[in-house]
């Protein structure tokens, strides 16, 4: 009898040891995949110096590498953040979005600042209307019984842009 229990003892044991492993694999996996659409998410807006609407939609370029890869995920934006779904359209009544961004003005204290690093000659003169684009991204821990346990997010930054071609910063 001493035998038996400790054999299901330790198949107990490698059990759990298999389901961590996944859990951490399914986790990995969620997470590469959610930082690969943020990052070209990114690369989007910054290469079309924040031109990625097409009125009140995301454009095709944004719509198609999603579509394109195999982020399924969806969260919940936070304050200030406008949603967008899978095919591009806003979300609207707070409902669930696959990405979320968000318009950050860059106040005039970072222009003072530079000036006095780098000199009036250097710094940037004038008033620069510059601001960046915070994108969130969601993953999960998507285990084959459980599926969605927590939602997880990533969240990236746009270099500086000057020009508010989209109309978020409005």
């Amino acid at each position: 009898m001493k035998e038996s229990i400790g054999a299901v003892s330790i198949f107990q044991i490698v059990i759990l040891f298999i389901l961590l492993f996944t859990a951490i694999m399914c986790l990995t996996i969620n997470n590469a995949n959610a930082f690969g659409i943020k990052d070209k998410i990114t690369n989007i807006i910054e290469t079309s110096e924040g031109d990625f609407l097409d009125g009140e939609n995301l454009n095709d370029e944004i719509v198609s590498s999603i579509e394109n890869s195999a982020y399924r995920t969806t969260g919940h934006c936070e304050d200030g953040y406008t949603g967008f779904q899978r095919d591009g359209s806003r979300v609207t009544n707070d409902g669930p979005a696959a990405i979320c961004i968000k318009c950050v003005h860059v106040s005039s204290e970072v222009e003072n600042h530079l000036k006095s690093l780098l000199g009036g000659n250097l710094a940037p003169q004038g008033n620069v209307n510059s601001f960046y684009y915070q994108v969130v991204v969601f993953y999960q821990l998507d285990l084959p019984v459980i599926k969605q346990i927590y939602d997880f997010k990533t969240k990236g930054e746009t270099r500086l842009l000057y020009n508010d071609i989209a109309g978020l910063c409005s």
